[in-house]
């Protein structure tokens, strides 16, 4: 598991925080937000935990 903080992206519904989720690192630079943004959890990365 490579767990991190919280990230999202101002254009999902879902916030990340494994390094290894897919979603979560493709997301853009410039979408990209610290923190869950009152979002719900990946489900990528509910799987990896």
């Amino acid at each position: 598991m490579a767990r991190t903080a919280a990230f999202h992206s101002i254009k999902q519904h879902v916030y990340h925080d494994n390094t290894k989720c897919t979603e979560g690192n493709n997301i853009e630079k410039e979408n990209l937000r610290s923190g869950t943004g009152g979002k719900t959890k990946c489900a990528h990365c509910s799987k990896l935990d």
